[in-house]
């Protein structure tokens, strides 16, 4: 047992996971921080959602960044940060041996060119981030290979998609959380396989059915009992959902409703094989792993996409990983890295991409080979000057630890961690993180009323400022979401979009695993529902006893 040099909770080092740490390099020490705190640390690097509006420091466009202007580093708008009009090995730097390395590290940090979103091969999706392969998206954060969708997170191969999260394989669906393949819906959680339905929650290969749990192959269901279709459409017409009124209070009722529904101890979609966790789709032997959508032999993964051999890593997507923190794909035997794509054989590493090979302690290089603090080397040297500075490390205690959070960019609460470890101001300043405070500009009131049904919103409702009800912030209809929201039949939002998204989230279970018993036959069960929650968690014998 080993005691966390964070939290001081007592955690395990495995001879699995050692043998798991050779595979990256013979050189990497145990950790010294528990899981929890690994966490914590890495995703405090990263920025999925707070953007902001500032300049290209090369172009002088208007561009949105997940940087603020405080930012001592240059921030470049995707074109000039790609383009040949600068060279990040011109802030090249030699390794200084009577200095730490992350004082060298953040010197370096502070002087190249940044991205200013991180985005990939997207077309007409400007206002995204940390996405590839969209086209005419927005507001989409953590997503790939979409396509007229609009405001969500962690969106996978989906199209004509509105206000989701986690979701794969899905077309005109809205206010979906984890689930995949759905189509023609609304508020479905933890279902499969579902079409023309709403309000359902653990429901697979279910069609027009609407405030059901646990159904299985099951259609033309009202609140688990079965109807004809004459009878079906008959009382779905007294219920519709496009008016805002009746759609606020069929969430209400479907609220109640699931409170005394069975919860499997595990949300899982797909095949799970010798895994623990919450929110996986198949995976195989993926311990204590969260939110993967594809994944083999991991341990302390978070958000995953078809992810093997990984340890300690989040939103990563690739094989042979330690600690690195959104690396899509993610480099081969890496270790450290953060927002680094591609190559192999990389360490601590800041928006290095494009098949980089062997980098140590780079920024922002591209397509670069045997680089440390963006200096090239031959291979001999490289390799002659990393052992010394990896031993200097080590006598400094650096080596094996992530990069400590005051070389963050971003404040503690523009990153993941305040999603998953949330922290007060107070909290957060005393234990060494920034905080930055709203942005007090002036809110606007709505003075434009909304029409309850959306059939009777104008399309020049896409012209009005509207105002949260939960925030008071400002928010606009684009034209697209408009255009979705009818043809799905649902009502114009009265939230913003990080409101809503905060509603979605109530589903997303903190990412800490708990021993407690079976509410049925007692046995014990590893799940994220700790013990003092009162729903009803089953095993999975008990569970799959009362759905099926």
């Amino acid at each position: 047992m080993k005691s966390c040099k964070q939290c001081q909770q007592n955690f395990e080092v495995t001879d699995g996971d050692r043998e798991f740490l050779k595979k990256i390099s013979d050189l990497i020490p145990d950790p010294t921080f528990c899981p929890d705190c690994r966490q914590k640390r890495r995703l405090a690097w990263r920025n999925e959602r707070k953007l902001c509006h500032r300049t290209c420091d090369l172009c002088k466009k208007n561009i949105l960044s997940m940087y603020r202007p405080e930012n001592p580093f240059p921030v470049y708008c995707i074109d000039c940060w790609w383009s040949d009009k600068w060279a990040p090995k011109d802030h090249a730097k030699d390794f200084d041996f009577g200095r730490p390395f992350f004082e060298q590290f953040k010197e370096l940090q502070d002087s190249v060119p940044k991205m200013a979103v991180e985005q990939s091969q997207n077309e007409n999706s400007e206002y995204t981030n940390h996405t590839s392969h969209l086209k005419d998206c927005y507001l989409l954060f953590s997503a790939d290979f979409n396509r007229d969708c609009y405001y969500g997170v962690w969106i996978e191969n989906s199209q004509d998609c509105i206000d989701n999260l986690l979701i794969n394989n899905c077309q005109f669906t809205h206010e979906a959380i984890f689930s995949g393949n759905i189509y023609n819906s609304t508020f479905v959680i933890h279902s499969s396989q579902c079409s023309d339905s709403a309000f359902l929650l653990d429901c697979n290969n279910c069609s027009n059915c609407f405030m059901c749990y646990g159904l299985r192959n099951k259609e033309y269901c009202i609140a688990n009992k079965q109807y004809s279709k004459e009878e079906y459409l008959q009382e779905m017409a007294k219920r519709p959902l496009s008016s805002y009124e009746n759609y606020e209070q069929q969430k209400a009722h479907f609220s109640e409703i699931i409170k005394a529904a069975p919860y499997l101890y595990m949300w899982r979609n797909g095949r799970i094989e010798d895994s623990t966790g919450d929110f996986l789709t198949d995976v195989k032997n993926c311990k204590e792993c969260f939110e993967i959508m594809g994944g083999r032999d991991c341990k302390y993964v978070q958000g995953g996409y078809k992810v093997t051999d990984a340890m300690d890593c989040s939103y990563v997507h690739g094989e042979l990983g330690y600690e690195n923190c959104e690396c899509f794909f993610m480099p081969v035997r890496s270790a450290f890295n953060m927002n680094t794509y591609n190559g192999s054989d990389i360490q601590y590493c800041d928006m290095c991409m494009n098949n980089n090979t062997n980098l140590f302690g780079c920024v922002s290089l591209r397509s670069s080979n045997y680089c440390i603090l963006n200096k090239e080397y031959s291979a001999e040297e490289y390799e002659a000057l990393l052992a010394r500075i990896i031993e200097h490390m080590q006598a400094s205690g650096e080596y094996g630890e992530f990069p400590p959070v005051d070389l963050s960019p971003f404040a503690y609460n523009e990153t993941n961690a305040q999603d998953f470890f949330p922290l007060t101001k107070e909290e957060a300043l005393e234990q060494g993180y920034r905080w930055e405070s709203d942005d007090e500009k002036q809110q606007k009131p709505q003075t434009y009323e909304i029409p309850d049904d959306v059939k009777d919103v104008p399309e020049s409702i896409t012209d009005e400022l509207l105002s949260c009800v939960t925030c008071g912030k400002n928010y606009k209809i684009i034209t697209h979401e408009y255009a979705l929201l009818k043809k799905i039949g649902v009502p114009i939002p009265r939230k913003c979009f990080e409101c809503r998204h905060q509603d979605r989230s109530v589903f997303r279970k903190k990412r800490k695993l708990h021993k407690r018993a079976c509410n049925k036959c007692q046995s014990e069960i590893q799940t994220t529902y700790p013990p003092e929650n009162t729903d009803k968690v089953l095993c999975e014998k008990c569970y799959l006893g009362e759905v099926y």
